[in-house]
């Protein structure tokens, strides 16, 4: 069982020096956060919104850019990052870049890619969690192969950058076309303050345990003294990692059971029955409920094992909301007050397996934003839910949702 690493905010830039002073084990990323403060927090909707913003951070950058993505694949939209982060390196800024090789592939569809990005002076690492033996190390830097036990199953979702230490992204969007030409409904979650520095150390943490160097004379540039200002939000990360520990699904559970008034759901892959238990439990006890989903989803058996569960959610109350686009946004919207978002689904593999990240937010601003510019645009494009009609869906639907534990 890991056991948390509780890290108070006012020693992160201390704990930073202990991550970069020695070895760094699975253990070590089970970081736990107290509640902390965001000067500013923005929700940002779709590729063309969130997209551009985070290439300007980027290319303001002044002393390092850390980008943590389950996705950056080769396209339009990688070929923009890989520019600007590769104009960084050549201005002698630090980019460290982290990505999974089931999301992103480097070695494979996306070596051209990965190729230019080491060649520009990017530094790469992969997580390798499908193969039991596994290359250590930078990318391309000849590292040798390994056992790899400790990371086998554990796939890196999350989807984070961090600018200079004062500027954080956390979303659901990969780096990938998709996301910017609207076959994907995504959003990210932009914050200034002290928050930061949380995201801040999940990266750093994650370099390490992957065996990278960060220099200790650079920590002060890493965590630069950031104060939340007058009208602070309150804001917390949340990271599931290998292991027992996984806040972000206790939180959820928390959330979706202590809703009084109105609960939004948002998940492309919404499978878990004690989850959904959960949601139809809330609109039973008269909490407003409005789930969010995609109208066909890209994985059949996950849209089968929801749609088990949809007349046992209409009859409870629930509003089922079906986009028309693939939607793909992980967010929970509870009493007007609190929003949950980044990039953890309501399935097995992500509540109990994959790396993941969410950025906790107790804020009317941002919740209202949220509806602004996402669920109220999302209603007036989408369709009800309905229930399943058929013997032969029912059938399917039935096999997939005994099957959720494993989906």
């Amino acid at each position: 069982m890991t056991s948390a690493v509780s890290v108070p905010n006012e020693l992160i830039p201390k704990h930073a020096e202990r991550l970069l002073s020695h070895p760094v084990g699975r253990d070590d990323l089970a970081l736990a956060f107290s509640e902390s403060s965001a000067s500013s927090a923005e929700v940002l909707v779709t590729g063309d919104s969130f997209f551009p913003r985070m290439l300007d951070d980027i290319r303001a950058a002044s002393s390092s850019v850390h980008v943590n993505q389950f996705g950056f694949r080769p396209g339009l939209v990688g070929d923009m990052f890989a520019d600007a982060l590769i104009a960084k390196a050549a201005e002698g800024v630090p980019v460290r870049v982290i990505v999974d090789r089931r999301g992103s592939d480097p070695e494979r569809a996306g070596r051209g890619l990965y190729e230019r990005l080491v060649s520009g002076g990017v530094q790469v690492w992969v997580v390798r969690a499908m193969q039991v033996r596994a290359r250590c190390g930078q990318l391309g830097a000849g590292g040798v192969n390994r056992w790899n036990l400790g990371a086998l199953g554990h796939v890196d979702h999350r989807k984070l950058t961090v600018v200079d230490g004062r500027v954080g992204w956390v979303g659901g969007a990969g780096i990938e076309d998709h996301f910017q030409d609207g076959r994907f409904h995504d959003l990210f979650v932009r914050v200034t303050g002290p928050v930061v520095a949380q995201v801040q150390l999940v990266f750093l943490a994650s370099v390490r345990w992957l065996g990278g160097e960060v220099r200790l004379s650079s920590l002060h540039d890493l965590f630069p003294v950031l104060e939340a200002g007058g009208a602070a939000l309150r804001a917390r990360v949340l990271q599931n990692a290998p292991g027992r520990f996984r806040p972000v699904t206790t939180e959820l559970v928390r959330l979706l059971e202590g809703a009084t008034e109105t609960l939004d759901v948002v998940n492309p892959y919404v499978t878990d029955r004690g989850m959904i238990r959960r949601i139809a439990q809330a609109a039973e006890r008269g909490v407003r409920v409005r789930l969010f989903v995609p109208g066909k989803v890209n994985h059949g058996g996950c849209e089968s094992a929801l749609r088990y569960h949809h007349a046992r959610l209409l009859d409870a109350g629930v509003r089922i909301i079906e986009h028309p686009a693939m939607l793909h946004a992980k967010a929970f919207v509870r009493d007007g007050e609190e929003v949950l978002a980044g990039t953890c689904n309501l399935d097995a593999w992500s509540l109990k397996r994959f790396f993941e990240i969410d950025l906790q937010l107790w804020s009317r601003d941002v919740a209202a934003q949220f509806e602004e510019r996402f669920s109220a645009p999302a209603e007036k494009v989408s369709r009800p839910g309905q229930p399943l009609v058929g013997g032969t869906r029912r059938l399917k639907a039935t096999a997939f949702a005994t099957l959720s534990p494993l989906l």
